[in-house]
């Protein structure tokens, strides 16, 4: 991906580095990505699993730790492996299918979803808690989501120091304001966590946490923000192997602060489960949440985390697919205009509001987070894997239960898709996609030896025949 203003060193040759000048760039780097990953309204999640978990959260949190830190790093790591640009992760089914993954993928952790949902969080969590009612009105919201958009516009339109603004300034703020509040939690917690609620021990425990972990979207963001990672480590002198061998210690970086970040406010959420399991909005158990632990100081801090991690989030992916877009329109439509035009649709779309996002969303992550998992295994282990069609296989297999997963959300089809999954391995538990694709990657794997084989036995006998003819 190519933007005004990051391009790599001609020649691919870049200048000598000191190992501290080096250090200090992998650190800056791997804290803007983790305050990427940790927006995009990701903190009310965790108190949220952790108030419905009660006594179960260790086991919620290692679901959610799957999904939402796990998953992102590893899909980090399969793409920079599988060539370092997000259309990389697909090109082994085809390179069209691979454009058109990411493109999907843009589109949906971009204007679609994810950028309209760190705006409408911050209003809810960060402006109208501190209004009185009579201002909690569409105008202000309008003029907060103004102001929002505006903040995240300054950034991406300079796009050679976006990144690394967020890492040096935003997130350093956005990280003590985390840790203080986790800290408290863990001298002073709310109180005692209280049995699980009764309808999460049906769908089970860490099922819960590994689907929740999809809201966060981390894993589909992954592979785009490799490529924003790769732009940045260019821009700054680093190319090639040395930008992707830079991306692990990155990860890493990013993997263990959000790992922190996450299990900290489950733990929040879990000490104060006796009065939370009483809330269903995940905007307003958060702010009880915290009220419970600090009181008003503990909202303040609450509002800068949330203002903070949404910004960083918002700059992040109007960063990315700006980018993406700039170089499919190959330079027809001007960087400034497509950032310009992704932040008028979020701004429309975050109109709604973030419970109407995590509703709209939730049948798609469905569909999305099953095909992205199989494709970080499989770019994972892409040097083992010598046909392509272990790919084909693999993603039709996980067909069936991705539709009876969505099935499961309806009242009226609720009953057929848990008779479906019944029958599937690990199905009612939420993970019967991935026996599928296995069985699909294994049967595509021995079609196409099969066809190989034919293919090497049919040259050798053209080549027999033809050595066989009188000269």
């Amino acid at each position: 991906m190519k933007v005004p203003g990051i391009l790599p060193r001609r020649g691919g040759v870049e200048p000598l580095m000191s190992e501290k000048s080096k250090l200090r760039d992998i650190f800056v780097v791997g804290m803007a990505l983790f305050a990427m990953f940790l927006g995009a309204a990701n903190i009310i999640f965790p108190p949220y699993l952790g108030a419905r978990a009660g006594s179960s959260w260790l086991i919620a949190c290692a679901g959610f730790t799957l999904t939402g830190t796990g998953l992102p790093l590893l899909g980090i790591l399969a793409t920079a492996k599988a060539g370092g640009q997000a259309n990389d992760i697909g090109k082994r089914v085809s390179p069209g299918f691979g454009i058109v993954l990411n493109t999907v993928l843009l589109i949906f952790i971009g204007p679609l979803f994810a950028i309209p949902r760190t705006a409408a969080t911050t209003i809810e969590l960060s402006l109208l808690p501190f209004l009185p009612e009579s201002l909690h009105t569409p105008w202000v919201r309008i003029g907060g989501l103004l102001i929002f958009f505006v903040i995240c516009i300054t950034f991406v339109m300079n796009p050679t120091n976006a990144l690394d603004r967020v890492g040096r300034f935003l997130t350093p703020l956005l990280v003590l304001f985390l840790l203080t509040l986790i800290v408290i939690s863990i001298v002073s917690p709310a109180g005692e966590p209280v049995a699980t609620l009764q309808d999460m021990m049906e769908k089970g425990v860490l099922n819960e946490g590994f689907t929740t972990g999809y809201q966060t979207m981390d894993a589909l963001a992954s592979i785009v923000f490799c490529t924003s990672m790769y732009m940045t480590l260019n821009a700054k002198g680093y190319v090639g192997a040395t930008a992707r061998r830079m991306m692990v210690p990155v990860s890493i970086i990013c993997g263990i602060g959000t790992a922190v970040v996450y299990g900290g406010f489950i733990w929040i959420g879990a000490s104060g489960s006796a009065v939370l399991q009483a809330y269903s909005e995940h905007t307003a158990l958060t702010v009880a949440a915290v009220n419970l632990l600090a009181g008003s100081v503990g909202r303040v801090m609450l509002a800068l985390i949330i203002f903070l991690a949404c910004c960083t989030t918002g700059i992040g992916l109007i960063f990315a697919a700006s980018g993406y877009f700039y170089e499919m329109f190959r330079g027809h439509i001007r960087y400034r205009a497509i950032v310009v035009i992704l932040t008028a649709v979020s701004f429309g779309l975050s109109i709604i509001g973030v419970n109407g996002m995590i509703r709209l969303a939730a049948p798609l992550l469905e569909i999305m987070y099953p095909v992205v998992i199989i494709l970080i295994i499989l770019n994972l282990f892409g040097s083992r894997i010598k046909y392509n069609y272990a790919y084909y296989g693999a993603l039709l297999g996980a067909v069936p239960a991705m539709i009876l997963n969505i099935l499961r959300m309806s009242n009226a089809t609720k009953d057929f898709a848990n008779a479906g999954l019944a029958c599937l391995p690990f199905g009612l538990a939420g993970f019967g996609a991935f026996p599928l694709a296995l069985a699909g990657a294994v049967i595509g794997s021995l079609i196409a030896w099969r066809l190989d084989c034919r293919g090497r036995l049919k040259s050798r006998l053209k080549v027999q025949k033809e050595s066989d003819l009188p000269a």
